[in-house]
């Protein structure tokens, strides 16, 4: 019998486990908790859940997350405004990679090798960079980084990002219909960052396979062991492969990405650490993958369920930038990230204790009525506010900038090459990644008509 394994309170002496103040606690009947214990209609459609928390507590406790969950725009944006008082040391929260494996360490129900595995991972994270690091460190690490995610590289790989688009829509463009998340949404982006980081063709379904066990314990409280097992089986497999090539670009530099973090320098910083770097390459491949993944998946539904949409953009095509924002708004491809109270302090009123743990609820955010006039439509007239999606402030999201320029290229390409496109099961209901912390269908099957005097080829998108 499989055993489900949660993740107790973090080990950390700063996280404290009790707290002095009165909760208002979140019971079996908030709607929150549905979401929470990944029942299938609220994973769906969250979107009432996290209205009944900004309406009633914006600022609530929660037991199975062992932290503040915070649900209104104000708040949230105030709190992304001071990396001082809010750390990032625990940005995926308690059931990361690395709080499973703490709690492997302290188990005796795992084999040996699950163990070191553990162990190396424990070891690589007591170097948290950038999503997980704090200023100075922080800084630091982003100033080296950003050598390597110059707007020029960005702009050498936009013909890459077109020929790959270009090549999965022949793929299934005379079939006349497709699984947008299978056949497009996951490959694409996927192939992108595996060029990125020089992974070779043959690779490509291991590389999935480690994209997988590095985003399963986000926003999934509950593991089977086995499950466990292979997830570090994999992340072991990474570490490895990684640690080869980065030896081997030290010996043979060449014009990529490794080559330019190996050889990152700034007056007066000390150069990028390899297991910084290690850490670094398991960000830019869940960031880099799986959240593109989403946007671009949830953009074609919005498209599917709003049909006046795609003949706004077809009539304007300049309009899928916009379009890109509001999904990004209205689906919150990650739907939050956790912060660490630095000292005593309060959000809303409600007081937070020194080590407390708090859940920063971006897609809650986003669809505050406060700050967004009819905030659960679609509006690509430019006319919406600033979103939360890609976070605000020190820590805003270093790849923003490449996931949307992906998103804009494989939307224009889809709506130029294909017509007609509808759900092709319209009567059965989108199904979505079991997680509270990220969203996005994991299958969209489509019908389209081929459009055969686009051909091929096309400008890139402005």
């Amino acid at each position: 019998m499989l055993t489900e394994y949660t993740l107790d309170n973090p080990s950390e002496e700063h996280l404290m486990t009790t707290c002095p103040y009165t909760r208002d606690s979140i019971t079996p009947d908030f709607p929150v908790q549905r979401l929470l214990d990944l029942e299938d209609d609220s994973v769906r459609c969250p979107f009432p859940a996290y209205e009944h928390l900004r309406n009633e507590h914006p600022v609530v406790w929660s037991d199975r997350l062992n932290a503040w969950m915070v649900s209104k725009y104000a708040d949230i944006r105030d709190v992304l405004r001071d990396s001082e008082l809010w750390s990032n040391r625990f940005a995926s929260g308690r059931n990361s990679v690395t709080g499973l494996a703490e709690k492997i360490a302290n188990s005796t129900e795992f084999p040996s090798e699950t163990h070191r595995q553990a162990q190396r991972r424990l070891e690589l994270s007591k170097f948290p960079v950038l999503l997980n690091s704090d200023p100075p460190v922080h800084k630091r690490q982003r100033a080296l980084v950003a050598m390597a995610f110059t707007p020029r590289r960005v702009k050498q790989m936009e013909p890459e990002f077109q020929r790959i688009t270009d090549e999965l829509i022949d793929a299934f463009q005379d079939a006349g219909r497709a699984d947008i998340v299978s056949d497009f949404a996951v490959p694409l982006p996927m192939t992108v960052i595996a060029r990125i980081l020089g992974v070779p063709h043959e690779l490509m379904p291991t590389f999935k396979q480690w994209t997988i066990a590095f985003t399963k314990g986000v926003g999934a409280l509950d593991m089977p062991r086995d499950e466990i097992v292979d997830m570090f089986a994999r992340v072991d497999e990474f570490y490895d492969y990684f640690t080869e090539q980065l030896a081997i670009r030290r010996a043979e530099p060449a014009d990529d990405l490794l080559t330019d973090l190996l050889n990152a320098r700034m007056d007066g910083e000390q150069p990028l650490l390899e297991a910084e770097i290690l850490q670094m390459l398991v960000q830019f491949l869940v960031a880099g993958n799986e959240t593109t993944t989403n946007l671009i998946a949830s953009t074609v539904k919005t498209l599917l369920e709003n049909p006046e949409l795609v003949a706004d953009v077809r009539a304007d095509p300049s309009l899928v930038g916009t379009l890109i924002e509001e999904v990004l708004r209205l689906e919150s491809p990650a739907q939050g990230i956790f912060r660490t109270a630095t000292r005593d302090t309060e959000i809303g009123g409600q007081p937070i204790a020194e080590g407390e743990m708090i859940f920063l609820m971006y897609a809650s955010g986003n669809r505050d009525g406060d700050f967004f006039p009819e905030p659960d439509e679609a509006e690509i007239d430019g006319s919406r506010g600033q979103h939360l999606a890609f976070g605000r402030g020190e820590h805003v999201c270093l790849g923003a900038n490449l996931a949307r320029r992906e998103a804009q290229i494989a939307i224009t390409t889809l709506l130029r090459r294909l017509d007609d496109l509808a759900f092709a099961n319209p009567k059965e209901n989108v199904p979505y990644l079991p997680s509270f912390a990220l969203r996005g269908p994991t299958s969209l099957p489509v019908t389209f008509t081929r459009n055969a005097a686009a051909g091929i080829s096309g400008t890139l998108p402005a």
